[in-house]
């Protein structure tokens, strides 16, 4: 075997016949980089391990977020923004739409409830099972707004998050089907909530219930 010839035909292996590191192997640029590395200041060296901190509480949010239990809200019998929430399956919240416009803003979570379980500091409001529609047949649009004073300042303040639905879409999208997918950033627990829909026609009811569930952590 020749001098510079790869002990394994793998370039990730590294060495040569004599035992040497093979130039630009994976190896070798390995060590390049430990160089590099142990060359850091140590100011950089602290600013790397608050990054990697920073990685792995979002990974662990990402963890909490997928192997979590749900909650399932209904409405009081005449929701407000102190209490708003009952877990029910027969009063589901009503949001009237406007005239090809946002309509008005109606509680879904008062300043005194909790929508998940005790201890939990967040929590995201990401699913709605819509289970009525008046129009049956064309799209709608259906927001959450959250904040601790009015819903204008949270709406003003860019507090909202949206969701399309219609009726005769596929299953996953329609009333009476699946529930459809929030995207929600983690909100204080003890913030209201409010929702709006849209619709092309002004006084159409769009019925739904909405699922949450918490975090141990402070909102980002």
């Amino acid at each position: 075997m020749s001098a510079g010839t790869p002990i394994f035909p793998i370039e990730g292996i590294a060495l040569d016949s004599t035992g040497e590191l093979i130039a630009d192997s994976l190896g070798d640029r390995v060590i390049g980089i430990q160089t590099i590395t142990d060359a850091l200041p140590a100011s950089a060296d602290i600013a790397l391990q608050a990054t990697l901190e920073d990685v792995e509480d979002e990974v662990e949010l990402v963890d909490q977020h997928t192997h979590n239990v749900e909650r399932w809200w209904g409405a009081l019998a005449a929701p407000d923004e102190t209490n708003a929430i009952e877990a029910n399956v027969t009063r589901p919240f009503a949001a009237t739409s406007g005239n090809d416009t946002w309509g008005t803003a109606i509680s879904i979570l008062g300043a005194s409830d909790n929508p998940v379980l005790a201890g939990m500091t967040t929590f995201d409001p990401h699913r709605i099972l819509v289970v009525d529609l008046d129009d049956q047949t064309d799209p709608w649009r259906i927001r959450f707004i959250w904040g601790s004073g009015t819903s204008a300042a949270a709406i003003g303040a860019g507090q909202w998050s949206e969701a399309m639905v219609i009726t005769n879409a596929v299953p996953g999208n329609r009333a009476g089907g699946v529930p459809v997918e929030f995207r929600m950033p983690p909100i204080a627990v003890g913030l209201k909530m409010w929702a709006q829909s849209w619709n092309d026609s002004v006084d159409e009811v769009l019925d739904f219930f909405w699922g949450a569930h918490g975090y141990p952590y402070p909102p980002p």
